[in-house]
């Protein structure tokens, strides 16, 4: 059976009006509703209509429901109600919830942090007393509230805090929304189609075991009931991951990059390694789509054993035997039966279940053509769609005709193809050859120049189910498809493989070898031709080959991305005859010659990409290039001018990155004022880089590791950020002021001979770094703060690395009320104001190398980085107890590495550690949220925490200690834990330093009593050690060793610690001397409650979720 899921909205928009409406929220409504994403936001509600019903049938009409939480948003009784209903739908009707935090702590929903939050229920609770409590306010809602409150804080969520300003802010929801919706409503689903009957098996299996096969041929669709049941689940697991087209993708990337795709997948951030540690123990939800082969799975997930018991993996293929011995149960995906093959078809063919009256037999007639197969049933509906019966009865007969050859699947394919104007057909052909996954807007452009109707035609394409375009605006094929459009250009009527030079398009790597190397004559059949230049075979060029070639349009020997060139390039020492004056896209990794072949004829180019290349320039004298939008000459080391560009009216992007022997951009650049992105990094002989005109198209712009660069003057009203390190700029222009939308400025290495004045200007400065400045002092920085209007209120990160003459903050640092970041590595100060405390969304603080530093104050309460290495001097620490304060999903880190004074301060030692063991378990209480409520909020929230201590002595409040560096704990004693406290004692090998790059890692690994491992390592961190002067204690707490742990029934647990190498082999310079273990229990959570100073229901919820 077939049924629709779409609800009326995509998205629900709830927030705080009187915050956001009018500049954040709206912004997010019009970038959702640019990606055509069907948003509900009360802007609609039309005067006099009732607001709360109204919303509330609005949440229940919507697939994800994004809150943005802000300052104001609890002072909201309709916000609150709001909420209620939200996590109603998610409980009982799957809604998605995506939180966002808009300027507003995380911490503050919970009832931890200050300000509106905790007033606005302090006056609700002032009007339960006084009884002046309306409809909405009474006891058992306002308790109602702080749950929700609590329960949406245990969901993964962005804070805006964390992000420059609010368009990258906007960027990232609306890629959230996006990645959300593509998993819910996949392409192959959005036609109103559910296969109900085909995944209930599926679904059988699923709830049994843990890894599924699903087998069956090419158009029957094993990808489409994959991502049916991926669709339906995947947010009941803490990470997922559906890598599709693996077969396809292994041609163009290779295994490890879609290993690595998988990780970054599955640990929603960029890899360091490419393990499975990080996602050891937590219940995840993977798609391996299109597996070829038994060896392509083992590389892809043969270390998944570890995983929560409750992981499922589904894997789908044409090769049964991939599957034999690698899953637990193999589903065989048949081909449709009648009544459900007639329903995809009328789907298709009249937008309905059913035929229309009087095509009845004819749709029978088609069904029975298509043998069902659901991709032929598809395709030939969407033919005959809108058609008159002549049509039906004509194109049948030819189908008939075919007889039992149609049992080849490409034949049906073939009707559909057959049945487009020529402009639709040639534009099929080259989305099959060159453009399949590429961006539609690339394409559009491309065939546009071709002298196509692009938009029309894709639109045609499309409707003729021949193509589909994903969430992320990129041209999709079924390879069935694109396997026909191979068959139509290389082979015959009589199916006889035509000579290539015959061929409108080439991708073959022998034809295309063939042809290059034995040319001879002229081909004026060949349009376009791609060649992948990783195939390690030998290309042989002519001097006359792209001149033989006369209506060539599409050129383009590349190198995909992640991927090394293997191919051997022969070409004639003087260079190649000119192309053919109908390129429209040029591109040639490695192009061998000083300059493109002369003359060229650039007129209709729409893109040339000649990275790595040899050339010096590429043509002399005056171009008409109305077309031209992008010119890619990245690394191309000998290049040593750019052509005149004045012609260039369409110019958008232009990459000179590593362009070593360039010394000067050609102003023609500027002239048009269209360029959007110019990359010039690395150009290290560019001296100078000067507009006189204000520009307003330009917005990225890039020249870090210019190092001669001596002279930037250049402005515009669109750039949003510039980096000017590793430069030789000492002054910057009065032009910098003129940057309005400036939101970030990297100054760092700058030999300035002062603090530019035009910082006052930037008003949406929401960054900035300067380092090894020496003009850099209190006073100075007092004065910037003091006269920027507006910096005080938007300033995010602030970097001060290695300034001599900072010796102390300027008190009104506090003015900087947005301040998230502030790293003064390496600058002289001895101590930080007392008033640093009241920075409230100050998070990391980075102090490292600052030697004269004597001692830190009492921090911020939402400090979750500490780093406060190799400062020598500091000898005493405040306290470390504001850090008790959760958040969610993060990981604190705490670091006094190789502080030797504070080594020598006992008192002060033995407090940090005390206070570090409080943070842990204060950590480990909030983890009993999630955990308790496993399947709504998952454990990728959970909040670990990493420390690093000078000394030699395993804290005293660990239960377990030892001076080995393994010990063994009874089972009885572990059961009822909740986690892990692990401590080791690490020590550098006399004399001798670990100063190696590549450094050392500290594990834990668990063993039970028949000596096999348990999971995988336990890592302090995932940084490596480097650099020891001293004795250490690495102390972290696992929130995922105990899940493992616990399908032990009985007997006795090891735990043995070492530290590794790269190699994995024990390190030489660094060993351990001791080591400890602290399990947590329920029971010290308890008390633990009582020296949090939780908001009363809060805690109230808290005990009950502990106790239950």
């Amino acid at each position: 059976m077939l049924t629709s899921t779409r609800k009326k909205y995509d998205v629900f928009i709830s927030f705080r009006g009187e915050d956001t409406r009018k500049n954040f929220t709206g912004k997010l409504h019009e970038a959702l509703k640019k990606e055509n994403i069907e948003t509900y936001i009360d802007l609609y509600v039309k005067v006099g209509d009732e607001v709360g019903p109204m919303l509330i049938q609005a949440i229940h009409e919507s697939q994800i429901s994004v809150i943005v939480f802000s300052k104001n948003f609890v002072t909201s009784k309709w916000c609150l109600e709001e909420l209620l209903h939200i996590l109603e739908c998610r409980k009982h009707h799957g809604q998605v919830v995506l939180p966002f935090y808009y300027e507003t702590d995380p911490s503050n929903i919970v009832g931890l942090g200050k300000g509106s939050y905790e007033k606005a229920f302090a006056r609700y609770e002032r009007e339960l007393m006084n009884n002046q409590c309306d409809d909405l306010t009474n006891p058992g809602k306002v308790s109602k509230w702080k749950a929700a409150l609590v329960e949406v804080a245990a969901i993964s969520a962005r804070d805006s805090r964390h992000y420059s300003d609010d368009s990258q802010f906007i960027q990232c929801i609306v890629k959230d929304v996006l990645q959300t919706l593509s998993r819910l409503y996949p392409n192959e689903l959005r036609d109103l189609i559910q296969i109900d009957e085909k995944g209930e098996e599926v679904e059988n299996y699923l709830k049994k075991v843990p890894r599924i096969g699903i087998w069956g041929m090419d158009g029957l669709g094993k990808t489409t009931i994959a991502r049916q049941m991926f669709s339906k689940h995947f947010m009941h697991f803490d990470s997922s991951c559906f890598l599709e087209s693996i077969s396809q993708g292994l041609k163009e990337f290779g295994l490890p990059y879609l290993r690595d795709k998988l990780l970054n997948d599955l640990l929603k951030q960029k890899i360091i390694t490419s393990d499975f540690h990080g996602i050891s123990g937590k219940r995840v939800f993977i798609v391996l789509d299109d597996v070829d082969n038994g060896m392509q799975l083992d590389y892809l997930c043969g270390e998944l054993n570890d995983l929560a018991p409750n992981s499922r993996i589904i894997i789908t293929t044409k090769n049964r035997d991939t599957l034999n011995g690698r899953v637990d149960e193999i589903y065989e995906v048949e081909k449709w039966k009648f009544k459900e093959s007639l329903e995809l078809f009328c789907l298709a063919a009249f937008k309905q279940k059913h035929p229309k009256v009087g095509y009845e037999r004819l749709s029978e007639r088609a069904v029975a053509c298509a043998r069902g197969v659901p991709l032929a049933l598809k395709v030939l509906g969407s033919h005959l769609h809108s058609r008159n019966l002549e049509f039906w009865e004509f194109e049948l007969n030819y189908l008939d005709s075919k007889g039992e050859s149609l049992c080849e699947i490409q034949d049906m394919l073939r009707v559909s193809y057959n049945g487009l104007k020529a402009p639709e057909k040639e534009m099929f052909l080259d989305i099959a050859f060159f453009f399949k996954d590429e961006n539609k807007d690339f394409v559009t452009s491309i065939l546009d120049a071709c002298g196509f109707d692009a938009t029309s035609g894709i639109h045609i394409l499309k409707d003729k189910a021949l193509i589909t375009i994903s969430n992320d605006n990129k041209i999709q094929m079924h390879d069935l498809h694109q396997k026909l459009a191979f068959d139509i250009v290389q082979y015959k009527k009589d199916q006889r493989r035509r000579d290539p030079r015959k061929c409108s398009r080439l991708r073959d790597i022998e034809e295309v070898c063939g042809l290059l190397k034995n040319n001879k004559g002229t081909h004026n059949k060949i349009e376009g031709i791609t060649f992948d230049l990783t195939q390690k075979v030998d290309l042989h060029i002519q001097d006359d080959t792209f001149n033989l070639i006369t209506k060539l349009r599409f050129l383009r020997l590349h190198v995909p991305l992640g991927k090394k060139r293997l191919t051997n390039l022969y070409h004639p020492d003087q260079g190649i005859m000119p192309f053919c004056d109908k390129l429209r896209y040029l591109e040639w990794y490695g192009y061998p010659s000083k300059s493109l072949p002369q003359p060229f004829c650039a007129e209709l180019l729409v893109e040339i990409r000649l990275p790595h290349s040899h050339v010096e320039h590429l043509w002399y004298g005056i171009q008409e290039l109305v077309n031209l939008e992008g010119i890619d000459l990245t690394e191309c080391k000998q290049l040593v001018e750019l052509p005149d560009l004045s012609k260039a009216t369409r110019l958008k992007w232009l990459f000179l990155s590593g362009c070593e022997s360039l010394s000067e951009v050609h102003p023609s650049t500027f002239h048009n004022d269209t360029l959007v992105t110019l990359l010039l990094d690395r150009c290290k002989k560019l001296e100078n880089l000067v507009c006189e005109k204000h520009l307003t198209s330009l917005k990225n712009i890039d020249v870090n590791g210019c190092s001669s660069l001596i002279e930037f003057s250049l402005s515009s009203d669109s750039i949003e950020g510039l980096d000017l390190s590793n430069t030789m700029v000492k002054t910057l222009h009065p032009s910098i002021g003129r940057m309005s939308n400036f939101s970030w400025l990297n100054l760092q290495g700058l030999r300035l001979q002062n603090v530019p004045k035009e910082l006052s200007h930037l008003r949406s400065l929401t960054q900035l770094w300067i380092s090894n400045c020496s003009v850099v002092t209190k006073s100075k920085l007092e004065e910037i703060f003091e006269c920027h209007n507006g910096l005080e209120s938007l300033l995010k990160t602030l970097v001060l690395k290695d300034c001599c003459n900072l010796f102390e903050l300027p008190t009104n640092i506090d003015s900087l009320s947005f301040l998230y970041e502030l790293r003064l590595d390496g600058s002289n100060v001895k101590m930080l104001p007392t008033n640093i405390k009241y920075l409230s969304n100050l998070t990391i603080l980075s102090l490292n190398n600052c030697k004269m530093l004597v001692s830190l104050p009492q921090l911020p309460e939402h400090i979750k980085e500490l780093r406060a290495e190799n400062c020598t001097s500091l000898v005493e620490v405040s306290t470390l107890k504001t850090m008790s304060k959760h958040r969610n999903g993060d990981e604190k880190y705490i670091s006094f590495k190789n502080g030797k004074m504070l080594e020598s301060n006992e008192l002060s030692l033995n407090r940090i550690t005390e206070d570090t063991i409080l943070v842990i378990k204060s950590v480990a209480l909030y983890n009993v949220l999630v955990d308790k409520r496993c399947s709504e909020i998952h454990s990728y929230n959970y909040d670990s925490v990493v420390v690093c201590l000078p000394g030699s002595r395993i804290p005293s409040q660990l239960k377990y200690k030892t001076s080995d560096s393994k010990l063994t704990i009874g089972f009885s004693d572990i059961y009822y834990s909740l986690g892990f406290i692990f401590a080791v004692v690490v020590s550098p090998s006399s004399g001798m330093k670990n100063e190696r790059g590549s450094g050392a890692k500290i594990q834990c690994k668990c063993y039970r009593e028949d000596g096999s491992q348990v999971g995988v390592s336990s890592e302090w961190h995932n940084e490596v050690i480097t650099n020891l002067d001293m004795d250490h204690v690495f102390v972290w707490y696992d929130p995922y060793r105990i899940g493992i742990i616990q399908y032990i029934s009985e007997g006795n647990v090891s735990f043995e610690f070492n530290v590794t190498n790269d190699s994995e082999e024990q390190d030489c310079f660094l060993s351990v001397k001791g080591c400890g273990i602290c399990p947590i229990y329920t029971s010290e959570f308890l008390s633990l409650l009582d020296m949090l100073h939780l908001d009363k229901d809060v805690e109230s919820c808290m005990r009950r979720n502990i106790q239950c």
